[in-house]
């Protein structure tokens, strides 16, 4: 089980503060309130997580997360899994909480603000590993994260991995990328900090 303090969750090695937790509560008094879903840690980054640890990127490769939100995954792979880190999110009220989370678990992150369809090829040259956590949320982001997908694999991007509690969205991006790009859908459950369960789409570069 997860160590808990008072407003916070100690889980995979890293620190997550919770909704409660006084930093939290100042960023929102600051008027730094997330507009795209970026409100709160989505499930779907611990499943992530658990499968990075399994299948680690090499050591000091470069991660770019996308729609980051509040950070917790793109801390968990600086801090774990020591790669480099650029977390991506159109919304520029969510950086707030993912500097604060970074500064707690004593790690750099590097941010970028840009919309998925504003992410070129050169942006992500040099890029290993490219996750995205509960991204796929509406029908007109399939063909936008299908394009960044095909953008991604021409830029060298050895693999990709979105993940998604269950969205028709995102179903309907994995059928497109598992005809284009032989992708597979893997089901993953975790039980902590709390029981969740995700579909990890899995893109990967042939070898």
């Amino acid at each position: 089980m997860p160590a808990s303090k008072a407003n916070e969750i100690r889980t995979r090695g890293i620190t997550i503060l919770q909704k409660s937790h006084p930093d939290i509560r100042r960023l929102r008094r600051e008027a730094h309130i997330p507009s795209i879903h970026g409100n709160k840690v989505w499930n779907s980054s611990f499943i992530v997580m658990d499968y990075l640890k399994r299948h680690r990127p090499p050591e000091g490769s470069r991660h770019m997360d996308i729609g980051c939100g509040w950070g917790v995954l793109a801390v968990y792979s600086a801090k774990r899994l020591g790669l480099e880190v650029t977390a991506v999110d159109a919304d520029p009220d969510v950086f707030p909480y993912l500097d604060l989370h970074a500064e707690r678990n004593g790690v750099t992150i590097a941010t970028r603000r840009a919309r998925f369809e504003r992410l070129t090829r050169k942006q992500m040259q040099g890029v290993h590993t490219i996750t995205g956590a509960d991204v796929c949320f509406w029908d007109e982001l399939t063909p936008v994260l299908f394009k960044l997908i095909r953008r991604a694999l021409s830029a060298g991007v050895q693999q990709i991995i979105i993940a998604d509690p269950g969205r028709a969205p995102f179903y309907a991006l994995a059928e497109q990328c598992i005809e284009h790009f032989d992708a597979r859908l893997k089901e993953r459950r975790t039980s902590t900090p709390r029981p969740a369960s995700a579909d990890l789409l899995i893109i990967e570069q042939p070898r």
